[in-house]
């Protein structure tokens, strides 16, 4: 009996962006479309970016998880995202937030992320 061969997906910068940034990862939130919580996030990380070029300082942990959590709730309150459910993080918060700051660190310097 022959098997049919499968098509094989490579992944792509933007799927490695999308999982970085998505807050499945650090804060066990799902969120749809996934694309637009994503998007945000990296907004948010161009932002913050802006400011720490500004300043000469990086963001602490814990001004990230405030930043973020905000974003968050705004993107449900105005309808932007919607959160379907909750689920164990597959890393840490603060490994996921230490992710958005090295994002934001090399956006910074002008870096492609």
């Amino acid at each position: 009996m022959k098997t049919r061969p499968t098509k094989s997906r490579y992944v792509t910068v933007d799927d490695v962006r999308q999982i970085l940034t998505n807050p499945v990862y650090g804060y066990g939130i799902n969120f749809e479309p996934v694309e637009r919580v994503t998007q945000a996030v990296m907004q948010l990380n161009q932002t913050l970016a802006r400011q720490m070029q500004l300043s000469n300082t990086a963001p602490t942990l814990a001004e990230l998880d405030q930043h973020f959590q905000a974003l968050f709730q705004t993107l449900e309150e105005s309808g932007r995202c919607t959160r379907t459910s909750e689920c164990p993080p597959i890393v840490s918060r603060d490994v996921w937030l230490e992710s958005q700051q090295i994002i934001i660190e090399r956006l910074s310097r002008g870096e492609e992320v």
